[in-house]
């Protein structure tokens, strides 16, 4: 038999009971009041920012908003003044600006449609600055959204990166205005009115449109053939020539490969491939140059006074029958 003393001392002891860890619970306890807390400034903030704009709509002048513009401007250069010569006056932008004013009457007329409809309790919130800027960045004269802010409490200001016109693109009886990276503007005229401008003749793709037939100012004109032109334009923007370049007929260049220059006498001048590119047996962009440069010095004309003129090849060509029949 076992004694009892033998019995017990075969039971197997039992396990501690593990202390209470307070510092972990005080951690945790800490982590939640603050989450809490932090959501309770959040919810406050967003309660409590309407009021907030009711309230100071309340408290300032209940005057019209008006809705400034910094307008492009032209560049001049700054001209030494003479020895003893009274200081030129100085020119306000609106003076200096190439925008016309029809065009800044409806710029200025989309940002106040933009505008109205503005709660006064709403009046010093950001939705109506960001709809202003939204309406002029779909306008067709600003690359990216420009940027608009409260200047006082009655003035609204718009400042941004204009485009800079560079020439016309003429499609079905038009003549749609573009900038120099391709850019669609808002202004149209009918073909040949505006005298001025550059065109670009025969494009193989219309202007851009959106899916409800809108016209899409948000991308460059679709069609190597708009680029390789205005590449073309902006070589000669400087030559003493260029006065004398009415556009650039783009029409075969899709098939092609070729640009030719049109004169203000409707004479043409084959030019060839994309000045960066030219196409293959072609002679090189600054031969190209030369020649008209050469055609310049000796007739004054960089047609020769012949209606069609060859520039691309090893030798210049002109096409005398051309010239005949027009005779």
């Amino acid at each position: 038999m076992i004694s009892p003393t033998t019995q017990a001392s075969t039971r197997p002891a039992l396990a501690a009971a593990a202390p209470f860890n307070w510092s972990r619970f005080l951690m945790y306890l800490a982590s939640f009041c603050v989450l809490i807390l932090l959501a309770g400034v959040l919810v406050g903030m967003a309660v409590g920012l309407r009021p907030l704009e009711a309230k100071a709509a309340q408290t300032v002048s209940h005057k019209p908003v008006s809705i400034e513009i910094t307008w492009p401007v032209i560049a001049k250069p700054v001209a030494k003044p003479k020895p003893g010569a009274k200081p030129a006056p100085a020119e306000d932008e609106k003076s200096r600006t190439w925008l016309p004013q029809q065009q800044q009457d409806e710029l200025l007329a989309l940002a106040q449609s933009a505008y109205q409809g503005t709660r006064q309790s709403a009046a010093f919130s950001r939705s109506p600055l960001d709809r202003i800027g939204q309406a002029m960045a779909a306008s067709g004269w600003f690359d990216g959204t420009p940027k608009v802010r409260r200047a006082s409490e009655t003035a609204i200001t718009i400042d941004g990166k204009w485009r800079t016109p560079a020439a016309l693109v003429r499609s079905q009886g038009k003549d749609y205005l573009i900038s120099w990276d391709a850019k669609p503007m808002p202004v149209v005229y009918d073909a040949g009115d505006a005298k001025t401008m550059r065109a670009i003749i025969g494009p193989a793709m219309g202007p851009p449109t959106n899916q409800d037939g809108s016209r899409d100012f948000s991308g460059a004109w679709p069609g190597e053939d708009i680029a390789a032109s205005l590449e073309l334009l902006q070589l000669m923007s400087d030559k003493p020539w260029y006065r004398q370049v009415a556009g650039v007929d783009a029409s075969e260049y899709s098939t092609k490969g070729q640009l030719t220059l049109v004169t203000a006498d409707k004479t043409r001048v084959v030019w060839g491939g994309r000045p960066s590119k030219p196409a293959i047996g072609e002679v090189s962009t600054a031969q190209k140059l030369a020649y008209l440069q050469q055609l310049l010095h000796d007739f004054k004309r960089i047609d020769a006074g012949h209606e069609l003129v060859y520039i691309n090849m090893g030798t210049l060509q002109f096409d005398i029958s051309a010239t005949a029949s027009k005779r």
